[in-house]
């Protein structure tokens, strides 16, 4: 912690009760699903995942998902299915979430 503290675009760093965060990651992940007929499987496996498709070749897509890092994880592995050819992931983000009183 004492290392990221110390990065010039770093406001803060404090240690979070993963159960009391909200725990989110960002993946782009590129595939190469191969004949055109398999498309519509391959969106239907990303709005599945709530995912996004955020650029479109003629051999490629590009796809955007956001979730709890299982999410992600998950999502990759069906990927390798469908020529999965390169992942850039942010890695684990967090905020501690609100406490509210219970009654």
């Amino acid at each position: 912690m004492k290392n990221i503290d110390a990065l010039i675009d770093v406001r803060g760093v404090e240690p979070l009760d993963l159960r009391n965060a909200a725990v989110r990651e960002l993946a782009l992940v590129k595939l190469s699903p191969g004949a055109p007929a398999t498309r519509p499987e391959v969106i239907n496996y990303i709005e599945t995942f709530r995912g996004n498709i955020v650029d479109v070749s003629p051999d490629t897509l590009t796809v955007e998902v956001s979730g709890d890092p299982d999410k992600i994880n998950a999502f990759i592995k069906l990927a390798k299915n469908y020529g999965l050819t390169q992942v850039a992931r942010t890695g684990a983000v967090a905020l501690s979430r609100e406490m509210t009183l219970a009654e």
